[in-house]
This record gives C-alpha cells, sequence and structure tokens, in this order.
C-alpha cells in the first residue's frame, strides 16, 4: 500500500498539502482505495479513504502497528555543512540509515550555508526518503549551530565517535550495542582543522578512521552512519 503522512483529527486522519496533491493528481486514488498513514510516531495507519475533498483526504483508520522501520538506537549525526546538494543527499540517506537526528554545523572550514527555504527542503526530503524506506518518525533536523555548541552536546551521549581522516591509527569501532545513544561527528569537503580535532579528543570523542583512503565527504557520512547502526543493532 502507499505511504503518506497526515494529521489526526479525532478518529480521523487527513491527508493534506504535498502529500494530498500527491496523492489525488499523480497516484489518483479515489474513495475506497486503502493507504498507510504516518502520523510522526511509532505506529503506521492502515487507513480507508472515506471522503475527497478539495484539499485533504479523509481516511478512516482501519487498524495500526508498531513500524518496524522506526530506529531502535537514538543515533544523532553531527554533519558540517556541505555544498550543493550534498547535504541534501547526506539527509536522504541518514532517514534511510536511520538516524534519528541531524545537527548541521559550522566548522573552520565550511563555506556553505544553509537558508531557511533549504531547511524546508532537506525536511521535505527526510519525509520523501521515510516514505521510501518505511519509517513513520521523521529524524529532526536542528538549527544550525557552532563547534562549540556540538561539544557541549557530548554529555548527552554514551559515546561519540569522531570521523577523523587523517588519524595514523583510529579506534575500532566495537561493543556499541550495549550504547543507546550515539553520536557522530563528520566534516565537511574540507575536513576540521587540527585544533577542531584536539577539541572533539579532549572533549572526550572517540576517533575513528577508515584507513589510508580519503573519503569525499558524503561517503565518509554514509559509510560511518551504516557502520554505527549496523554495529548497534540499530
Amino acid at each position: 500500500m502507499r505511504r503518506f503522512f497526515g494529521r489526526k483529527v479525532g478518529e480521523k486522519i487527513y491527508i493534506e498539502g504535498e502529500e494530498f496533491n500527491h496523492l489525488k493528481n499523480v497516484l489518483r486514488m479515489m474513495e475506497g482505495d486503502e493507504l498507510i498513514a504516518s502520523l510522526n510516531d511509532d505506529y503506521e495507519y492502515v487507513c480507508g479513504i472515506a471522503k475527497m475533498d478539495k484539499n485533504r483526504a479523509v481516511c478512516n483508520i482501519v487498524g495500526k502497528q508498531l513500524c518496524d522501520g522506526n530506529p531502535k538506537k537514538n543515533i544523532v549525526l553531527f554533519q558540517a555543512i556541505t555544498k550543493g546538494s550534498k547535504f541534501e543527499f547526506i539527509v536522504q540517506k541518514a532517514t534511510e540509515i536511520g538516524i534519528t537526528k541531524i545537527v548541521p554545523f559550522l566548522s573552520e572550514y565550511v563555506v556553505a550555508k544553509v537558508s531557511e527555504s533549504k531547511m524546508e527542503r532537506l525536511q521535505a526530503i527526510a519525509l520523501n526518503a521515510c516514505k521510501q524506506c518505511e519509517r513513520t518518525k521523521i529524524p529532526e533536523i536542528s538549527s544550525v549551530i557552532g563547534v562549540d555548541d556540538v561539544i557541549a552536546q557530548f554529555k548527552d551521549f554514551d559515546i561519540v565517535l569522531f570521523a577523523n581522516e587523517r588519524a595514523d591509527v583510529g579506534e575500532k569501532i566495537k561493543n556499541l550495542d550495549k550504547y543507546k545513544n550515539i553520536a557522530i561527528i563528520v566534516g565537511s569537503e574540507g575536513g576540521f582543522s587540527q585544533k577542531e580535532k584536539e577539541k572533539f579528543v579532549e572533549a572526550g570523542a572517540t576517533t575513528i578512521s577508515f584507513g589510508k583512503r580519503i573519503y569525499r565527504c558524503e561517503t565518509a557520512s554514509v559509510a560511518m552512519m551504516s557502520l554505527v547502526s549496523i554495529l548497534s543493532g540499530n
């Protein structure tokens, strides 16, 4: 069944906005058709379309069940802002992999910016990725912060993993299944300055190295998220 994000009103679920446009004008769905509605919670709701209004589909809830596609662990990606469409790609893959929150931040070598319109587009990308990978909870995308603000949040996590492309020897990722709250830090195209790397390590971050090959920032992000998600049981 097709998946849509909606909102619950009483005992009904409304599919509105771009979701309704896709339902009506692209998929040509009609009254009586069934769909799975997501409310950005732990459940997926099996619904039947009861009425097609001008600007919304009114749906009856037939049943609900826990969504198996939602993350099992709280894994937060702190991602230094990247250029162009790279950040969009990272948000999409983070959603598919099971990241619960994405925190864009400014580091010394960041040159890109995230505008309000860009943030709205990132939210839309995350929503559509949720539908594709069959999860019902959209990852939070926070406002942009600085490096010191990233470090200030270390206390909220059981472990912080820092991708360091120039580390001679990185620590092995192991026993991640025992942690519930995990932070990942990945840089932009220019990486991090030596001062920033030292700050992360001094604050308690665990340095992770991918070896002698230097990855593109989006590759490093996907590799790091995938490893952590699998090894933690997410």
